[in-house]
């Protein structure tokens, strides 16, 4: 008999398409475009804070129930739940008012939340052993095209209407065909999901590669959430408009898609320290040059860069969370993420009140702090010698 395993492609096909429309909805639309219509809708910079950390802050519970939810009634019912939980909150959101946009928010991050752990480890777990890497960048490409659809659609049929709700609900609904020809999974889960995602971080925060990725996920978490639920206001103190917002976002997200190459590059050869260390001074210098006057042509381009740059923090803490030689690689992934998932509740937060005191350009300036901050402690840690070994660019 032969043993050789026979990878079902069909349904990593499938996975594949469900990530990737699921996005566009979920993150592009709930979590990129839905800050910018409620500033159209008159929202203040505390208010818009309060809703981008809601977007978070609902994910969190999300990441933490679905490895035992996936378990109990499996992948594909938690995903529809995921996506069905994203569908009731753009209604919610689209029917009422402030302060209930809140509970929408929280609704929104919650189904994302769900949708990730449900379809990932499920993806992974089926895939060729010898090509998951490959694989994880294929990924990751496809749910980048998120941020980068959802600002051009938007723009296209409109902003101030309903149509930013009907482009969410069309491609969250759109991700349940592919998943109808996922077939059920034939391995059974693996069992660290039955014993929750949780891994101590303090007691791993000794090993000094897992040390530099606490770092990175925690400044990098707030840094990547600020500038993306308050993005709106930073181009209204601009005087830019509602299309070019959608624009700038849309070149935020293409700078994300095409830069990550060249980071995981970075981190192969040079080690995730490094590379951060590049990522945190670019993100602090673009950030500065943003807050000055510019062309409009020069803020495309740097907008461009500080997607690159902002985009590869979690990538950069999650390869780092792969390195980590104590606990398992699927708790250690689990802790990143949560960790970075706490620091991005913060994040809008603080930079909404930083606005709200002064001026949209305050965006930029606790950004830049924020990278420097980052910047600081890498160099300081970059002293010592990292544990050689490749590495393979992963994460969301």
């Amino acid at each position: 008999m032969r043993d050789e395993p026979v990878f079902d492609w069909r349904t990593i096909g499938a996975l594949n398409a469900v990530s990737t429309l699921a996005q566009v909805g979920q993150f592009g639309i709930a979590f990129v475009m839905l800050p910018v219509w409620l500033a159209q809708q008159g929202l203040d910079a505390s208010q818009l804070g309060l809703f981008a950390a809601s977007l978070w802050l609902g994910q969190l519970p999300g990441l933490a129930l679905a490895p035992r939810l996936c378990q109990r009634l499996g992948e594909r019912r938690v995903i529809v739940l995921g996506l069905l939980c994203t569908l009731c909150a753009l209604a919610w959101i689209s029917l009422l008012g402030w302060p209930y946009w809140l509970a929408g928010g929280f609704l929104s991050g919650f189904g994302l939340g769900l949708r990730w752990i449900g379809v990932e480890p499920w993806l992974y777990r089926i895939a060729p052993a010898q090509a998951r890497g490959r694989l994880v960048g294929f990924h990751e490409t496809l749910i980048a095209l998120a941020p980068i659809i959802a600002p051009l659609l938007a723009n296209f049929f409109g902003m101030h209407g309903q149509a930013v709700f009907w482009i969410g609900a069309a491609f969250t609904v759109a991700a349940l065909l592919p998943l109808a020809l996922a077939r059920a999974p034939v391995v059974e889960p693996a069992p660290q999901a039955a014993r929750g995602p949780w891994v101590n971080p303090l007691r791993q925060a000794r090993e000094h590669v897992f040390k530099q990725g606490l770092v990175i996920a925690s400044v990098g978490g707030m840094i990547e959430a600020a500038v993306s639920g308050l993005f709106a206001l930073f181009t209204q103190g601009h005087g830019m408009t509602v299309n070019q917002t959608a624009d700038l976002l849309a070149v935020f997200g293409l700078g994300g898609l095409l830069m990550q190459y060249a980071i995981g590059w970075l981190a192969d050869h040079r080690g995730v320290g490094k590379a951060a260390l590049v990522c945190a001074l670019g993100t602090a210098t673009v950030c500065i040059a943003l807050a000055l006057s510019m062309p409009y042509a020069l803020v495309v381009a740097a907008v461009f860069l500080l997607g690159g740059f902002i985009t590869s923090f979690l990538t950069l803490a999650l390869i780092a969370s792969t390195l980590a030689t104590s606990g398992s690689m699927a708790g250690n992934v689990s802790t990143m993420s949560m960790v970075y998932t706490v620091s991005a509740v913060a994040g809008p937060l603080l930079a909404g009140a930083s606005i709200k005191a002064s001026h949209g350009d305050a965006l930029m300036w606790l950004t830049a702090a924020a990278a420097s901050v980052m910047a600081l402690l890498l160099t300081w840690w970059l002293r010592e010698p990292l544990p050689a070994g490749p590495v393979q660019p992963a994460g969301r």
